[in-house]
């Protein structure tokens, strides 16, 4: 092949591949401006109502610059508890910004899920057996039925409903084909007097959450339904990857959550 002619080639690749780039480049700064947000908008409600101490959009700027996002506005009130937050991620050919709103009181007409037990917890699957023992330190699999239905398993904050923004985990490097998309979570953050636990429901239905009133901020109750089982993230069947942590993470956790469900 003529130089000229290969020239051609590597330009018309070039040309091919920087809108490709750029596309994944948008689709990145759209997940990391809905992360930003939604820990923005959940950080102001905590301090409108206050659960923490600070001024509601001060700390929502703060935590939206610490995610690496631009602050473009804030609204929270004390008397609803609510607030709203924009923020935007820059790139340097343009950019994603989002909005997120928390603080939000909970539906009146939830699901109910299984019975509660007399400590406040609630088995979180709609099928009380497990799919897969401990793994990836204290996480379980709970088996679902055809319908998925997933639930809180104690009174809490929902902080994260929809994709977690990791990537490709182990398991689905060895076995492409259980790979999804993006693993979409239901992260509870719970209130136990002297301590404070994470419960996360993975692989959940996208949009699920949202359908059942389930955002960032909002006030959930034990059994209350908070999403529908789904094949997002690494999964090679409909379950939930359920965990439990001292931490505000869905990987790896530090606590048997058996020990406060009881045994399945």
């Amino acid at each position: 092949m003529s130089a000229p002619a290969l020239l051609a080639c590597g330009a018309a690749a070039l040309c091919l591949g920087l809108p490709v780039i750029a596309a994944s480049a948008q689709l990145e700064a759209g997940h990391r401006a809905a992360a930003a947000a939604d820990a923005a908008a959940l950080a102001a409600a905590d301090a409108a109502t206050g659960w923490i101490e600070g001024e509601p959009c001060a700390l929502a700027e703060r935590v939206a610059g610490e995610a690496g996002g631009v602050f473009v506005a804030c609204k929270a009130s004390s008397a609803s508890g609510e607030a709203r937050v924009e923020v935007r991620i820059a790139l340097p050919l343009g950019g994603s910004t989002a909005t997120a709103r928390a603080g939000q009181p909970p539906s009146s007409d939830w699901a109910a899920g299984g019975p509660v037990g007399a400590n406040g917890w609630a088995w979180p699957s709609d099928r009380r057996a497990l799919s897969q023992g401990f793994h990836d330190g204290y996480s379980l699999d709970l088996a679902v039925t055809a319908e998925g239905a997933l639930y809180a398993p104690y009174a809490g904050v929902v902080v994260r409903a929809g994709p977690d923004g990791g990537g490709v985990p182990e398991p689905c490097r060895a076995h492409p084909e259980w790979w999804r998309g993006v693993n979409h979570t239901v992260l509870i953050r719970h209130d136990l007097g002297d301590r404070t636990l994470y419960s996360s429901h993975n692989h959940v239905a996208p949009g699920s959450p949202q359908r059942f009133g389930v955002v960032p901020g909002a006030r959930v109750v034990a059994g209350q339904r908070v999403a529908s089982a789904g094949m997002s993230g690494c999964t090679s069947g409909p379950h939930t990857h359920f965990t439990l942590a001292s931490s505000p993470s869905n990987t790896n956790p530090d606590i048997d959550p058996l020990s406060y469900l009881g045994p399945p």
